[in-house]
């Protein structure tokens, strides 16, 4: 297998050069698309489409989705109807062979628009335009991403994508933060379900662990809703994987990619199992069964102590999905129809990492870092009568990281000098399975039922990670370095949630009435597992030995008290299991009206949720005493208000106000104490944290001039109660804790234009320009230490962490119209922002970097497409300071790709 993924992009030209002989097949064009009612924004179902002087023509299903197939080439007229509703008429539609077109529209109210609409088909062409029309409807203020914009950038994973929206920034790579505050403050939905994390000692989903080619849309809501979560405040990113086709659907990509400071350059991996590729270990990184015998888990634990040395090839991935929808009988709709969606993604990279660190002294070296993520969907939908609905959506990803770190580094208190090597395999799973059901019933006036069964597991394994120093004196390089206290531990972490819901509304007049309750029980456990290997200096053959390489070292003979004393360092308290409940349950009204002649919408209600947790720990490092129990039981009532007034078709003016809090995760309140290889940190809970409490003010006033186009501005005050923060405390070893801040303020403004460049000439119909910028205001207080027994602590302030005081977002995007070549242009950049607060010393702050991205593609043929990316094109390093002197220094180089991709 380890040929495998080298082999995947010649794998894909075969396939490509096969599929070539089946484009005859595709003489006929389609049309797909939705409407919705434009003031309100709720699908139509039963609307009719029809092209004008045929007999051509489709109603939209439950969705507002509609699908025409076998059009012959040409360029017609469509008209858009449905009772109670002005007719639309869309001109100079061009259907092509072998292509779908998209047409996504709102139809008015006869109550307010009573003639027919003239338009032309260049208002209503395109996937992003559709994911505007849907925030231009919302009644929350929300921003999006549709699966175009995706395609047109060089991002890999959904937190790549993400980074690109209007508020949001990526950290670690894999975490979101929203308008400045942290992932914690977020939540995060995958098709409507929650979502598990696969972090210890984090509450934010990792986004790197779903593939960017296997999302539909992204949706970022900004002001709360009482049909929504209430545990958030900067924003609930909403995931939304590949829908189902009115259509055949068939896609495959294989790409191959290059690393300036990586491929092809030495790099070290853990000796590794044979399913490495696949994202498993095969067992031999497993701890030795059940043993609690120190010396039978010294014996049968692998002895896989040296990383092994290669050159790191080049970086692949493939990708492939397949959908269709079969209607049973045309004549008869009660017979219904199927959609089905399956897709798959594969990644396997490497990457060489140079790093500085200056902590207790300067550590010079590099992380070796191979990653596996693969990611696959299977969904299924049944509809009958266009108003019944049932779904069954399947989401797994899988995600390996194979690290090996090397650093070279000097005590600041001592005249020794170590080599520090660092082995880690994180392997995390993740499912979301859920089956739901949509129901609508015209004959009661208007009434829709939904419901929803979930179910959101994951898993994180740490097997077998091993920290190894070997020493010397400073100023005498003739000594032979020796093995100082090796550690090695295992570790494992289970998540899962199940969740129950349905909501009801009804539909009176031209106002909703609409209600809902949700039960969602979840359980966590917790359990590492220390062992220390201490060389015995009494031993006069210990020189000698322990200046050996590991393997023969920790030799089985070579385990014992007067050699190398194996032992086991964890405690009971370090593991833990937990459990919650929560109940919910909601109303709420959505209501348009006029005033003095002008239109206006009301969206607002209540929710109310009912949370129990429960942590059983050990508080003393006996085993045989009683277990613990932290308990934290809240009942909250959480009000939200969003009022839109729609100054004309095409500009409105947003308020908002939800009151939302934060509740502390398991591992938070745990007061279990685990260490971090990568970060070289002791993590403790801290059980005497509270939830945090959130009032939140939005304000935006948004123009969409033309298809495609936007101009918005917004505002945004958060005043928060109790702001959870982790902080970083320096004692013997650098320990990372959370704690309550007695208050924090968050405010700040969002810019966000998007504007086709046609102006400038027919040449570049296809170019267009978009920028966000986002300003952002913070203060939390704080009890900073002063360092004497009389005063004790003093109330400060500083800004919130994790918040950048600022973030821009540029993209240009030209197709060039004689060779259709497609070139997009990507900047980001964020303000300096704290990574962890200090507690008896300075904070931490992550400093700004511009980020440069670049594609480019390129139709082939009608079927065959090349896309070339270069990440990171300016080659920025990541850095972090303390007092204004380096702290950390991450080199990560650029990264080269070159896509082929085929759909049919």
């Amino acid at each position: 297998m380890k040929h495998f993924s080298q082999a995947i992009p010649f794998f894909f030209i075969v396939i490509t050069l096969l599929f070539f002989s089946s484009s005859s097949l595709f003489s006929q064009g389609s049309i797909t698309g939705k409407i919705i009612d434009e003031q309100t924004g709720e699908p139509l179902v039963g609307a009719n489409v029809l092209i004008v002087n045929t007999t051509i023509g489709a109603a939209t299903d439950i969705e507002g989705n509609f699908h025409i197939r076998n059009i012959p080439e040409g360029t017609y007229t469509i008209r858009f109807s449905m009772v109670g509703y002005a007719n639309k008429l869309v001109e100079s539609v061009n259907v092509e062979k072998g292509k779908s077109l998209t047409m996504n529209l709102a139809l008015e109210s006869e109550a307010i628009q009573t003639n027919e609409v003239v338009i032309t088909a260049d208002a209503v062409y395109n996937t992003e335009s559709a994911v505007l029309m849907k925030r231009k409807e919302s009644s929350a203020i929300s921003d999006g991403m549709s699966a175009e914009q995706i395609k047109r950038s060089p991002d890999a994973t959904s937190g790549d994508a993400l980074k690109r929206v209007t508020g949001l920034s990526l950290v670690d790579n894999k975490f979101v933060f929203v308008r400045g505050v942290t992932d914690r403050y977020n939540l995060t939905t995958l098709d409507g379900a929650s979502v598990t994390s696969t972090e210890s000692g984090k509450k934010g989903f990792s986004f790197d662990l779903l593939p960017a080619s296997l999302l539909e849309n992204t949706s970022v809501v900004k002001s709360g809703m009482p049909d929504l979560p209430g545990d958030f405040s900067g924003g609930l990113v909403q995931l939304n994987t590949l829908d189902f086709p009115s259509k055949t659907v068939f896609k495959l990509s294989g790409s191959s990619a290059m690393n300036s400071v990586t491929t092809s350059e030495k790099f070290l991996s853990s000796q590794s199992g044979s399913n490495d590729w696949f994202g498993f270990d095969d067992g031999s990184r497993a701890y030795p069964g059940d043993k609690e015998d120190r010396n039978q888990i010294a014996h049968e634990a692998a002895n896989n102590w040296s990383p092994r040395s290669f050159n790191a090839p080049v970086n692949t991935s493939f990708a492939l999905s397949f959908g269709d929808r079969v209607i049973f009988d045309r004549e008869d709709p009660s017979l219904g129809q199927l959609g089905l969606i399956t897709a798959l993604s594969y990644r396997n990279t490497f990457q060489h990492n140079e790093k500085v660190i200056s902590d207790f002294g300067d550590r010079i070296g590099a992380d070796d870092e191979n990653s596996v993520l693969w990611g696959a969907i299977a969904n299924a939908s049944y509809q009958i009568d266009g108003i019944h609905k049932i779904m069954f959506k399947n989401n797994f990803n899988q995600s390996a990281t194979n690290t090996v770190g090397t650093y070279v580094y000097d005590f600041l208190d001592t005249e020794l000098r170590n080599l520090l090597t660092t082995i880690t395999w994180t392997q995390r799973s993740a499912y979301t399975g859920q089956l739901s059901g949509d129901h609508r019933f015209p004959s009661l006036g208007g009434l829709v039922v939904q419901w929803k069964a979930s179910l959101s597991s994951s898993r994180r394994e740490d097997p077998d990670r091993k920290e190894i120093t070997y020493y010397r004196p400073i100023t005498d390089t003739a000594v032979a370095y020796d093995a100082a206290v090796n550690k090695r531990s295992w570790a494992h972490l289970n998540d899962r949630t199940f969740s129950v819901s349905s909501d009801i509304s009804y539909l009176i007049s031209s106002f909703k009435i609409k209600a809902g309750a949700l039960y969602e029980p979840r359980q966590t456990n917790y359990l590492i597992r220390y062992f220390d290997l201490t060389p015995n200096w009494s031993n006069p053959q210990m020189d000698s030995l322990a200046s050996l390489p590991l393997e023969t070292i920790y030799s089985p003979e070579n385990i014992s008290p007067k050699r190398f004393k194996f032992s086991e360092s964890s405690r009971p308290t370090d593991s833990y299991e937990a459990d919650q409940q929560l109940f919910a349950s909601y109303a709420m009204l959505d209501i348009p009206f006029s005033l003095f002649q002008q239109n206006f919408r009301f969206t607002g209600g209540a929710r109310l949720e009912n949370l129990v947790q429960n942590i059983n720990i050990h508080k003393t490092s006996n085993p045989a005493d009683p277990i613990d129990k932290i308990q934290k039981k809240n009942i909250d009532i959480l009000p939200s208000l969003n009022l839109t007034y729609y100054l004309s078709k095409a500009v409105n003016f947003r308020a908002a106000y939800y009151h939302s809090l934060n509740r502390p995760e398991f591992r938070e309140l745990s007061p279990t104490q685990s260490y971090d290889f990568i970060r070289k940190e002791e993590l403790l809970g801290n059980d005497q944290l509270e939830r945090s409490f959130i009032h939140n003010y939005d304000a935006r006033v948004e123009m969409f001039p033309e298809a495609g186009e936007l101009l918005a501005l917004s505002y945004f005050h958060k005043n928060i109660s109790g702001a959870i923060e982790d902080k970083v405390e320096y004692m013997s070893t650098k320990q990372r804790t959370w704690e309550n801040s007695p208050h924090a303020e968050n405010s700040g403004w969002e810019l966000e234009v998007r504007k086709s460049l046609n102006f400038l000439g027919s040449y570049f119909e296809n170019a267009s320009i978009s920028a966000n910028y986002t300003r952002i205001f913070s203060s939390v207080e704080y009890l900073k230490d002063t360092g004497t027994v009389i005063t004790g602590k003093e109330l400060r302030s500083r800004t919130l962490q994790g918040q950048s005081p600022y973030m821009i977002n540029v993209s240009i995007i030209f197709t060039e119209p004689v060779l259709g070549t497609t070139y997009s242009i990507l900047y980001n950049k964020f303000g300096s922002r704290i990574d962890a607060v200090g507690f008896r010393a300075s904070d931490i702050y992550e400093e700004p970097r511009d980020l440069i991205d670049l594609a480019i593609t390129h139709p082939i043929t009608n079927l065959l497409e090349a896309k070339f990316t270069v990440k990171n094109l300016n080659g920025k390093d990541r850095l972090l300071t303390r007092d204004g002197e380096l702290y950390e220094r991450m080199s990560f180089g650029k990264t080269y790709t070159l896509q082929l991709s085929l759909g049919l």
